[in-house]
Order: structure tokens, then sequence, then C-alpha cells
């Protein structure tokens, strides 16, 4: 049988990291195994249910390139379907009907009258039966049944339960695998004794542990953002996304870290999950967007940049391009996001710079500064505009300190923050050239005035 395997969210909330993990591992599975992946929307919950969450959940998949198979399905238009198939199982003598009542988020008695009153339906678990999950991840898992109470399947408002409903859509989807996370062990058993009752054959199941954050505390927003949507906007790229989170939890042989796409769904299975908690470490995610994002043609990421650029004001019609590519090149090694790199850059875009105090402290206020400043603008004043390049304005600097009879690096720190307002930045000769001549010598003039 073709494999099948699904992706279920709720749109009560936006797509994230633990969610979005659990659609990769799906999806790899599927491509890896040649089979499909279906998308389907648990909307049964319509007090949560929000159009805009549904529509960030698709934008945030189609982002990370995970692509479905096949057309959306909606729980909310699959209602009679449930309710039929309760009804055979109560018309079988497996289950009974019990009064309810409809109530609200609060606990109140619901007075919403678009919804349909009747009797909940309610299976018969039988007790002192042994269920055996053979999970994927875990290997055997055994539960009794007497710890497990009857089982509603149609509640008193009409709508199904997640367990009954879901075993309905699987089974009809023709789902032969189902990939999600430890928080859903406890539900598998309930699902499995539906299975038996409706006589159909139940896919295999494999539950990933959770994601821990670095303290070994459950994921949340002090280990970084949690939803895809502010991944995206923080200037992560997905490649980047998909690469990070595909190894929490998942490994590829030969301790491989950066891996293109088509290598990770060449090498994952789910037999090979760890089943132990996976831990989210945002300082790796950063190091490797940057490799990402280094590794990206100056042309490609330019693109990216360009809407901020522009709406920065930093990029115009008639800036020139090539000086754009040279400034993308300088930066790019520096940068973990796409946000960093105008971070990075801002000072060589705007006319005037701000100052670290510590690198002023730090570089300036040192004896000679003052005389190594006004040398370096006699230095550089006497290089030809068109010769203003970091071959030749390294072999200056250079020059420069032996005939100051000091080190180079006495003459590059204070230039540097005398240009950049930083301690810390790309190579300075080629940031130089990047400024030019006309921009370097103002700011070395302005640097010697703040000394």
């Amino acid at each position: 049988m073709k494999t099948r395997v699904r992706f279920a969210p709720s749109p009560t909330g936006f797509l994230h990291i633990g969610s979005s993990r659990t659609a990769l591992f799906n999806w790899l599975y599927a491509r890896h195994c040649g089979g499909e992946f279906i998308l389907r929307i648990e909307d049964t919950d319509l007090e949560r249910s929000k159009q805009e969450f549904l529509d960030e959940i698709l934008d945030s998949l189609k982002w990370l390139g995970l692509d479905w198979d096949g057309e959306l399905t909606l729980q909310s238009k699959r209602l009679d379907i449930y309710r039929k198939c309760a009804k055979q199982l109560l018309d079988k003598g497996l289950a009974y009907e019990a009064e309810g009542e409809i109530k609200d988020k609060d606990g109140n008695i619901s007075k919403d009258s678009k919804r349909i009153t009747q009797k909940a339906i309610i299976f018969k678990v039988l007790q002192g039966k042994m269920i055996r999950i053979n999970d994927l991840v875990h290997g055997a898992i055994d539960i009794d049944s007497s710890t497990i109470k009857d089982q509603v399947m149609i509640k008193s408002d009409g709508f199904p339960t997640y367990n009954f409903a879901c075993v309905i859509d699987d089974a009809d989807m023709g789902i032969t695998h189902v990939i999600r996370g430890d928080d859903h062990i406890s539900n598998t058993p309930k699902q499995l004794i539906f299975y038996d009752a409706l006589g159909i054959k139940p896919p295999e199941f494999g539950h990933v542990p959770l994601i821990l954050g670095k303290d070994r505390s459950r994921m949340s927003k002090r280990h970084g953002a949690t939803s895809i949507r502010e991944y995206r906007q923080a200037g992560y790229l997905p490649e980047a996304m998909v690469n990070f989170i595909s190894l929490l939890g998942w490994a590829p042989g030969e301790n491989k870290e950066v891996l293109p796409l088509s290598e990770i769904v060449k090498e994952f299975d789910i037999k090979n999950v760890k089943p132990v908690n996976a831990v989210f470490d945002i300082e790796k995610l950063n190091w490797m967007n940057g490799q990402y994002i280094n590794a990206l043609d100056d042309n490609k990421l330019l693109g990216m940049l360009a809407p901020e650029l522009r709406s920065r004001g930093w990029m115009k019609d008639d800036t020139d391009k090539d000086w754009l590519l040279k400034v993308v090149h300088l930066f790019k090694e520096r940068s973990r996001t796409l946000v960093d790199f105008f971070e990075w850059s801002s000072y060589v875009f705007e006319e005037e710079i701000k100052f670290d105090n510590e690198a002023v402290n730090k570089r300036l206020k040192k004896d000679k500064s003052l005389e190594i400043l006004n040398n370096s603008v006699k230095l550089f004043f006497g290089v030809d505009a068109k010769d203003f390049n970091s071959l030749v304005l390294e072999a200056a600097c250079r020059k420069l300190a032996e005939e100051m009879n000091v080190k180079a690096a006495d003459i590059i720190h204070p230039v540097r923050v005398a240009v950049s307002g930083r301690m810390m930045g790309p190579s300075l000769f080629e940031l130089l050239g990047v400024l030019g001549k006309d921009k370097v010598i103002k700011r070395l003039e302005a640097a010697k005035k703040l000394v």
C-alpha cells in the first residue's frame, strides 16, 4: 500500500515550532517513501478556530516548502459522516446515549441557538483488555483498558470528539502512518478501541518526543520566538529552518548538519527518530541560518534585502547596483539573519554614525590616537579615489605603521571606530573601499573632534 501520512493542525493559533516539526517529519517520510502528504484541518472548535490562523498555517507551510497532495480537508464539512459512524456503533449496542448540556468556554450553559442540541453518543469501553501500541519511535507500549473511561464520540452539541473524528478521517483518507507528538500517546489507545469496534485496520503510529529549551523546560517564548511567522519576520531563511527543525530528534549519518533538502529526504526515516526529547538551541539555529545566508549568491541575497533597503531609503532607483553588491558581499558573512544585515551595515548607508561608548573609550581615548587619526587623514587624502581599494589601502596603512613605529593593529583599531563607530565589523580595508574616499576622510575628521 502506498504510504499516506497527514498533518492535521487546528486553526486556533499560529504554526509553532513543535507543530512545524510534526508537519516536516510527515512530509519527509512521505517524500522519502514516494508516498503522499495529506493536509487536514481540524476546525470543529468553533469558538477558537479562526480564518486568520488557518491562513497563517497554510502560508507558513508554503514558506517552508511543505507542499501537500490533494485537496485540503476540513473536519467542519464532515459532521454528518461522524454522526453516521457513531450511530452505527450505537445500533450495534456498542455505545449509548446520554443527556448533556452545551456549555461555552467559561463553563456556562450555551445560548448559541445555531448549535444542534441532542443526546451525546458515548462508546462503552470494555474493561480488562490489554491494548498494545507498536510505536515506530518508542517500541511496544501496553495500556490496560481499565484505565480508560467510556469515550464520548458525539457531544451534545452535535460535534465529534477529537479521538473519534480522527479515526474516521484517517480511515477514510487511507492514512497508513500517523506521525505526531508524544503528547498524543495517551490518545492512541482510545483511538485503537474505535478502530477495533469499526472493524478497520489501524495505521502504524510513531510518536515524536517533545522539544525542550536549553534549560530542559518546555519550549516557550523565553527560548526564542515560537511561531514560524515570527522566525520569518526575524529574517530566517526557510531552507535553514527546515534543515534545523529536521535535526530536532533526528540525525543523518556521519554527524552531518548543513544538508540540502534532497539529502534530508533521501536519508530520513521515522524509525530513526530518537526516543528522547530534543533540545532547541537558538544559537545553533542562528549559526545554521548564517551558513545559508553566506552561501547565497550576492544577487539573490540583494533581491531578498531590496524591499527593506528601499523601505529604509537606503536603496533608490539610481543607487549603484555594483556598489550594493559589494556591501552585500561584505556584510553577509557576519549576518546570522536578514535583520542582522541591516544592523551590521547601517553605518554604510547612513550619513551620521552612532559611536559605541566602549569603542570610543577603548580605541580612541588612548595615547597617539589623535596622531594616528591625523596621519590617517593625510594618508587617505593622498590616495587617488580610483585607487581607493582594499589592496592599496592595506599596503598604505602597514607602511604608515612602520613609519610611526607602531603595530598595524594600533592604526586599524582607531580607524575602524572612527569610520563605523564600532569595535567589530568586516575587513577594515574592504570596508574603507566600500565607504569611499570622501566619506572615510569626513568620518576621520569628525572622530578627531570627538577625541
